[in-house]
């Protein structure tokens, strides 16, 4: 690994675990900014890991950017990144029943979401 790829390693270890202390402490918005910027380097290190051909590090950080993106709220890209997990043919079976239980666990957060606390659609007036 070169001196930018360790790094990103060390950066992104840091922010998960500065993002979990915020969490602990009730500080939610601070820890989801940290989520969000450790997912976007959990994906450049997945990208790099992936042109290098180094498939198993590429699906736990691919993995692990799935997971921080759900807990900066992002659902819908945590969803989708799971889904794009699942349709490879080459994710080994350990982690393609974990992936699938987590994106389940995802989804019916997002129903409950949607059922119980999102906010009801107000209709916007059509001049005309």
């Amino acid at each position: 690994m070169d001196t930018a790829t360790v790094a990103d390693e060390a950066r992104k270890s840091e922010l998960i675990l500065e993002a979990n202390l915020l969490k602990a402490q009730g500080q939610y918005q601070d820890a989801t900014d940290r989520f969000a910027e450790a997912a976007r380097i959990e994906e450049r290190l997945s990208e790099m890991l992936l042109q290098n051909k180094l498939l198993d590090k590429y699906f736990v950080h691919r993995f692990s950017a799935l997971s921080c993106w759900a807990q900066a709220g992002n659902i819908y890209q945590a969803i989708a990144m799971g889904e794009e997990m699942l349709a490879r043919p080459d994710l080994p079976g350990h982690l393609h029943q974990r992936i699938q239980e987590y994106v389940q666990l995802l989804r019916t957060r997002r129903v409950r979401w949607l059922v119980e606390f999102a906010p009801p659609a107000v209709p916007v007036a059509v001049s005309q």
